[in-house]
């Protein structure tokens, strides 16, 4: 059995636009396919893999979606699939990486020629302020949670649900204020979370790191070592 997954890259697109995308992109597979968001939300790329091959694809193309494609994701992708093969052993499927779409001048012409909706705009005084966009949020703590594509791969969206969960059941969620990002770079050691005013730097890889770090860090106001990989000022972490 063939399958396609689509693989997109949207850090700032809804849920509800992610899944309208999702749906429109497998009702037009040829084959069985999935969509999966490579950061911010939702199962990553493993996840979906483990789906397909569940389902029984002996082969599955990867399709990279969105124009420009980040060139940093289309090299590291195919590596990530490897890893995936390598940990899956004997009988996975067949895995082949696609082109990107900005290598087909079939789809830049459609997009350049497309007909669109348009709307008039007219001018604005001050158009660029938001309403309540004016002073920094009244908070103990500022938790920035890595969703890049390394520590999606890892669970990353799970693990921010978790967090959220377990400051609600510790009762500080009115205390902390929860930032998913981009990447912060130190992603072999991800999932990556990061406490501020502390500046400290923490490896959470499950819900029983998330608890230890809710649990010590927020309420206790004390450090997990076992979980620190960093302090902010260049501090060195001790063995």
């Amino acid at each position: 059995m063939d399958a396609y997954l689509y693989l997109v890259s949207a850090s700032y697109v809804s849920h509800a636009k992610f899944r309208n995308l999702a749906k429109a992109l497998i009702r037009a597979a040829p084959c069985s396919a999935r969509a999966v968001r490579l950061e911010g939300s939702g199962d990553g790329m493993w996840h979906a893999l483990d789906e397909l091959s569940g389902q029984g694809a002996s082969r599955i193309e990867l399709r990279p979606i969105g124009l420009p494609f980040s060139q940093s994701l289309e090299k590291w992708l195919p590596n990530a699939a490897a890893s995936w093969l390598d940990r899956h052993g004997p009988g996975a499927p067949d895995l082949f990486m696609g082109a990107v779409l900005q290598a087909d001048n079939r789809v830049i012409q459609s997009a350049a020629r497309a007909r669109i909706e348009l709307t008039r705009i007219h001018p604005k005084a001050d158009g660029e302020i938001g309403n309540g966009w004016d002073s920094p949020p009244d908070f103990r703590h500022h938790i920035l949670v890595c969703a890049g594509p390394r520590c999606h791969l890892k669970d990353a969206p799970n693990l921010v649900d978790a967090l959220k969960s377990e400051l609600g059941r510790e009762r500080v969620s009115s205390q902390c204020l929860v930032t998913t990002t981009g990447c912060l770079f130190p992603c072999n050691s991800g999932p990556v979370i990061v406490h501020y005013p502390r500046g400290n730097w923490y490896r959470v890889a499950d819900l029983s790191d998330i608890r230890d770090f809710v649990a010590q860090a927020l309420c206790a106001n004390t450090i997990p070592k076992h979980l620190l990989i960093h302090q902010t000022e260049d501090h060195q972490v001790s063995a």
